[in-house]
């Protein structure tokens, strides 16, 4: 099977058959062929279904991927705009701890009677 549909409902239904001696029932054939039409609708109806479905899935897919790659820039662009903060974070604390000893040692240079902004 090359996977090519060969049949159709319309195809089937205007299929034209040529008498035969000792054929078969005419009324017999037309059941099963009505049958067999009625099957390739429900077909055709399932693949039309199936392809616009597809074609959303597609179209879905190929937002979902603009609005990845978007985010990932913006990723990137705040990824580097903050990056000196997590180091500025670690010197301000830096910062408070020399602060915080600068100032207890001025407190005990004054209890001794020094006054630190003469050295």
């Amino acid at each position: 099977m090359d996977g090519t549909i060969k049949f159709n409902a319309k195809r089937i239904l205007e299929k034209e058959f040529r008498p035969h001696g000792n054929g078969y029932d005419p009324a017999e054939v037309d059941a099963y062929l009505d049958e067999i039409i009625a099957d390739y609708q429900a077909f055709e109806r399932y693949y039309e279904e199936s392809r616009k479905y597809i074609v959303e899935l597609e179209t879905n897919l190929r937002k979902a991927k603009e609005k990845a790659a978007a985010l990932e820039v913006d990723n990137a662009k705040l990824s580097r705009r903050l990056s000196g903060v997590k180091e500025s974070d670690r010197v301000s604390s830096e910062n408070i701890d020399l602060l915080n000893r600068i100032s207890k040692l001025e407190t005990a240079l004054y209890q001794k009677g020094v006054d630190p902004t003469k050295l």
